[in-house]
């Protein structure tokens, strides 16, 4: 096996073992590009739901702490997808009338 992995299998291999509850091998196999970036509050957002959908909710509550939801206007949330220039034309329609 060669000695140096990938940044990609590091992660793949971190999340194997953090998904089997070995936090602290875990720990030791993420990339360290991973460990000195920002982490955005949608992303801690997403990561505190799936600390709650584990189960974990001292963790989740953890990842939580500091963010503050407001609902997104349209702009801003195309913005964050990488849309901001695109149109978007919303428009309902009653099922009843159709």
């Amino acid at each position: 096996m060669r000695k140096s992995l990938s940044s990609f299998q590091k992660w793949m291999s971190a999340i194997t073992f953090a998904e089997a509850g070995e936090w602290e091998t875990a720990q030791q196999m993420i990339p360290a590009s991973i460990l000195n970036r920002k982490i955005s509050p949608l992303e801690q957002s997403f990561m505190a739901a799936a600390f709650a959908e584990a189960g974990l909710y001292e963790d989740a509550i953890k990842m939580a702490d500091g963010l503050s939801y407001q609902a997104p206007k349209s702009s801003d949330f195309l913005q964050s997808l990488g849309l901001g220039g695109v149109r978007v034309t919303y428009g309902v329609l009653a099922v009843g009338s159709a």
